[in-house]
């Protein structure tokens, strides 16, 4: 199996992969807690759309998938780069963005996507970026607060289209509109936001649709497994322990709530966030009294 299809190995050494050797695909797949197929079933599956973009794209730029040139004139422009992903993916396949109920838990779990055809941004992002990659291509996704978007780049022209609207490319107004609606009427696009964000942090933001959710529900015990799992994701990531903490709290669980606040305050975290930790380790250990 194709090590970008083996989520088992994906996920049992994601704590030590350096961020190039992370496959999102792969990596979300073996997070998944709610599928109902063999593994087996959903790698084969991006196998098979990567398979059908390649066709596609082989029938409308002609030639092998891989060349650029011929002649000296671009052959295989990026426009019919993204329409291959459109073709395949939203109309063959028929994923689409869940409108009517975005807030289901299901829409972030990749093989429950996969099931359903249907999901948010973050994870139908990544099943583009997945058989975009398969090809050959330069995709990423971009830090845009709130809602996550792709840039496909080639031969010197960027792209840059939204996952759960069909893959339609989307305008720097158009980009604007999504970040206000996320951080208010305030909010400005700058630089930084149309940075590439590494597949670490892709994956963070991905258990943190879940976990967020999870939280909204007061299911604290199951936002607790998550928020573990982004641990294993970022090891390094200190804030996730202070996120811990809040958690146990709110599950009742003042001595694991304790223990983990303590190990984030030995990171020498800001003052902000010392203070945060502090306080709520009193009230916890006020709790035990």
């Amino acid at each position: 199996m194709d090590r970008c299809l083996n989520p088992t190995q994906q996920i049992n050494l994601l704590g030590s992969y350096n961020d190039e050797s992370i496959c999102l695909a792969s990596a979300a797949l073996g997070l998944s807690l709610l599928g109902n197929q063999p593994m087996s079933f959903y790698t084969d599956h991006l196998a098979e759309l990567s398979d059908a973009v390649a066709a596609y794209y082989a029938s409308i730029a002609g030639g092998d998938v891989h060349a650029t040139q011929d002649n000296g004139q671009c052959r295989h422009d990026i426009k019919k780069k993204l329409r291959s992903i459109q073709a395949v993916v939203y109309d063959q396949y028929h994923y689409h963005g869940n409108y009517d109920h975005y807030e289901e838990l299901e829409n972030a779990d990749l093989c429950s996507v996969i099931e359903r055809r249907k999901g948010m941004p973050i994870s139908l992002g990544i099943i583009c970026m997945y058989v975009a990659k398969a090809q050959g291509w330069n995709i990423v996704g971009i830090a845009l607060p709130g809602h996550f978007v792709c840039r496909l780049e080639a031969n010197g022209e960027r792209i840059i289209f939204d996952p759960f609207h069909h893959a339609n490319t989307v305008n720097s107004a158009e980009l604007r509109r999504l970040l206000k609606l996320s951080l208010g009427s305030e909010a400005e696009l700058k630089p930084e936001h149309y940075q590439a964000i590494s597949n670490r942090k892709t994956l963070l933001r991905l258990q943190n649709n879940i976990k967020q959710r999870q939280v909204d529900k007061h299911n604290f015990l199951d936002a607790i497994i998550t928020l573990d799992s982004m641990r294993q994701i970022a090891p390094d990531e200190a804030e996730l322990l202070l996120d811990a903490g809040q958690l146990y709290a709110q599950a009742n669980q003042p001595r694991a709530a304790i223990n983990a606040l303590s190990s984030y305050l030995s990171h020498s975290p800001s003052q902000y966030g010392r203070t945060k930790a502090s306080v709520l380790m009193q009230q916890m250990k006020r709790q035990l009294n």
